[in-house]
Parts: C-alpha cells; structure tokens; sequence
C-alpha cells in the first residue's frame, strides 16, 4: 500500500519546513530581543538624564552665581527636597521634572530614617522605600514593579531616591510589534512550506518520469529510453546510467532470444535425424546391417548434440561464474606443439601445409582450457577455409604480453561478419558448416576462455589475404 507521507517529497518538504520554521523562529526571537533591548535602553538613558538634573539641582550650591559659595549642607539638601513643588521657589531646571503627567517620570526621595523628602505628583501611590541599594556604596539599581520601570539609587548621605516612569505604552508597542511579527513570520513560512511543494515537485519530476520510463522497459518495451534535457546535473547523469543499462539490457535479451532460435534450431536437426531413422527401423523388418545403420546415424545425430549440450554448459559455467579453475604457469609453446601434433593428420587429409613457429611464451592459467582454446582455433583453419590451404601456427612474447596466432591463406572472411564471429551459434557459411559437424559455439568458447585469463580474442580478415586469429594474455616472467 503506498503511503503519501513516506514519499521523498513530503520528506523533502517536512526537513524544509522544519528548517524554515526554525530560521522564522530565530529571527522572531532575535528582533523580539533587539527591539525590547533599544526601548529599554531608551528608557534608561532617559531615567539617568532625569537623575543627573534632579542631582544637580538639589546639590547645587546655594547661590549658583557665586561661586565662592561651597556645597550645600545634609541639612540644606533636605530642606530644598522638602520644599520641592512649590513654584516660587523651585529652580527652573526642577519644573520639567514634576509635572503631572501620568504617563511622565516620577521621584520619589526617602531619608536615611525612611521618612519621605519628596514625592513627585505623578508619583504611584503605595511605593515603598527601597531596600537593595545601600547608600554606604553609593548603589545603582534599575528595577520593574508591573508595568512601571524604575532607577534606584542610593547617595553616601543616606538619602534613597527612585526615578521611575510607567512604560506600558512602551509594552504595548513592544506587544504589538511581537504580533506583527509573528504574523508575518507565519505568512513567510506559509509561502517557505508552499515554495518547497512545489520545488521539492519541480526537483523530483525527473525521478517520476524515470520511473515511468523504466515501469514501460519493464512491461516489455525495450525500446523506451528516457529523455535526456541538457542541464548536465546529477539525475542527467543517473539517466545516461540508466539508458546503458537498458541499452546492454535489450542487447542481452536479444541476444537470448537469437541464443535460444539458435540453440533450438542447432538441437532440432539431430532430434530429428533420430526419429527420423528410429521410425524408419521400427516401420517393418529389416536386416542386421540395416539396423545397424541406423542405429549409426543415430548415434552420430546424438553425438553431435551431446556436443552443443557440452559446449553450452561450459559457456553457461562461465556466465554465471560456476567454473573457476587453479592457474600455474603454462607454457603456450608447449600446448601448441602438442595441438598442432594432435591435428596434423587433418592437415594432410585436407591436403594443407601446416606450418608453426613457437617461442617460449609462459602465462599463468588453466592447461586444458588453453588447449581447447588453441584447438578451436587450429580446427577452424584447418576445416573453414577450401582444401589445401596453407595454415601457420605462430606463438612468442611482446610487450608484456603472450599470444598465439593462427593463420590461414583462404579466402577471408567478409567484414560485415566479423562484428558477431564470436556471437553463439553465428556461422559465416550455415549450410556447409552444419554439414561437417560443427556447433558455431567454438570461437565463442575461445572468447570465455581468453576473458577467463584476463585476456583477449582478435581477428583480422582481408579478402585473398587469409584470416588471423590472435590469442592474447599476460605473460608470466620466466
């Protein structure tokens, strides 16, 4: 069952979201803090201008136009303190401070004993003299009781003196502030979380159209290939991977589907010889001799296919890895001697000039492959080409390298065959290669071989210049 919230775009989506939720919140969070930090920072800036005037004008000498005139006495500043608010006599700098105003900075002044000196008009009723600022330290505190914010402060005298204002308007602003931004932190995220959607959907459209493509190789159309933009970027690149897999997908099974044509058709000649001749025998009473007959031609036809079940099983060994051998060091000479032995009564009874010239060439692999492996190759020059034609066996080392060449002097092999020499079952000349026995599976057995060892199988073919087979490994040092 396909669950929507498990898809790659919804967890996409959620990491975004989650991302820009939290860059929203930090950016609430820091505005918040930076603005409530510069009203505040405001606010005292104003509270200690407030002090410093209300300081100097209570420690002002007596007559401030004469100089000569020392600071007042503990006694003078209480006085002045006390007789604060009376117009007449209050110093202009003192007027701005004490107005009425509700929403304005009020002054409370305690004395040492507690009693109070001074309370502005505008003043809270119910304040209390503070008791975390002591004067011996000359202490400065700012404090908050509700929405009224406050600068304590304490002179050596005794006296205590708090200057505060009610800052609720400031608050409201402040809360105002933190609504608007919340607000619009929501709209942003909102658009953040729909802009993912849709890149998260823009981002993954390649990967859906990918799987469409493969869903439809899949079901059978093989000759579906995805399309490629180019932009060169990553799922471009998984693209062109993914279009050479169906590429050598659809290749293997062709070549399956031309293997099992091939293999069926080569298996259906020698069944039907068999039935063919066993019919014929079980039809009426025959002689010895014919039955004998046929029980010959069937046990060629049997012989035969035992030979493609053999040659197949040990290509499909190999395919799916099944045949793996020991390797020791072997030397190419000495297996084409002995193959070239082996063969030379084919030569003369196809009246051909074999000829061989063999170097020490040492790899390390498997003896009896490689002398199949050679023999395929020397079978195929000895029996393809018209009778009499001269075969030359040669065998050495070059460039790290050890091969074995097989040549012949027929008339070539033409080029538009070259490509599939080594598929399975692929004959140059179907008619007359069936009629001498062969399974088409020889070069193909050759090419495992040669991969099996690391190395190779080439062929070159010229028209009235002959055909070369080379079979290349690396060489082992003596």
């Amino acid at each position: 069952m396909k669950r929507p919230f498990h898809s790659i775009r919804w967890r996409l989506l959620l990491w975004h979201s989650l991302v820009s939720l939290g860059l929203v919140v930090a950016v609430w969070l820091l505005a918040n803090r930076l603005s409530t930090r510069d009203r505040m920072e405001r606010i005292d800036r104003d509270l200690h201008d407030h002090e410093k005037s209300f300081y100097r004008g209570v420690f002002a000498p007596k007559n401030s136009s004469n100089d000569k005139d020392g600071p007042p006495s503990l006694d003078d500043i209480r006085d002045r303190l006390r007789s604060l608010g009376n117009p007449a006599i209050d110093p202009p700098e003192f007027r701005d401070l004490f107005k009425s105003d509700p929403a304005g900075t009020y002054i409370v002044v305690w004395d040492s004993d507690g009693s109070s000196l001074f309370t502005s008009p505008n003043a809270p009723a119910g304040l209390t003299r503070p008791t975390k600022v002591r004067p011996e330290r000359s202490e400065r505190s700012v404090c908050d009781r509700g929405t009224l914010h406050e600068l304590h402060s304490a002179h050596p005298s005794g006296i205590i003196t708090v200057i505060g204002r009610d800052i609720s308007t400031e608050l409201g602003a402040l809360y105002r502030f933190r609504i608007l931004l919340a607000v619009g932190g929501a709209s942003i995220l909102l658009a953040a979380i729909a802009g993912g959607w849709w890149l998260a959907g823009r981002a993954l459209k390649p990967i859906h159209t990918i799987s469409q493509t493969a869903s439809r190789i899949a079901a059978g159309k093989l000759e579906e290939r995805i399309a490629i933009p180019d932009r060169d970027n990553e799922l471009d690149q998984l693209a062109h991977v993914l279009n050479d897999t169906f590429d050598r997908l659809a290749s293997g099974i062709e070549r399956q589907k031309r293997f099992t044509a091939d293999a069926s058709h080569e298996l259906r000649t020698p069944l039907t010889i068999i039935l063919t001749e066993t019919q014929r025998a079980l039809r009426s009473e025959r002689d010895p001799a014919q039955y004998r007959q046929f029980l010959e031609n069937c046990q060629t036809a049997a012989q035969r296919m035992r030979g493609i079940v053999d040659s197949l099983l040990v290509l499909d060994r190999h395919d799916v890895g099944a045949e793996s051998r020991a390797h020791r060091p072997c030397d190419l000479a000495e297996i084409a001697r002995g193959v070239t032995d082996r063969l030379a009564p084919l030569a003369q009874e196809r009246g051909s000039n074999l000829h061989r010239q063999l170097s020490p060439a040492l790899v390390g692999g498997d003896p009896e492959w490689l002398e199949t492996a050679v023999q395929n190759l020397l079978s195929n020059a000895l029996s393809h080409p018209p009778a009499g034609t001269s075969v030359s066996v040669r065998c050495g080392h070059r460039g790290g390298e050890s091969y074995v060449e097989v040549h012949d002097e027929g008339p070539g092999i033409p080029q538009e065959h070259l490509p599939r020499l080594f598929d399975r079952f692929y004959r140059v000349d179907r008619a007359r290669t069936q009629t001498q026995g062969h399974t088409g599976l020889g070069l193909a057995i050759v090419q495992t071989i040669a991969t099996a060892h690391h190395g190779r199988l080439e062929v070159t073919s010229n028209a009235g210049q002959g055909t070369t087979f080379c079979l290349t490994f690396p060489h082992l040092p003596s």
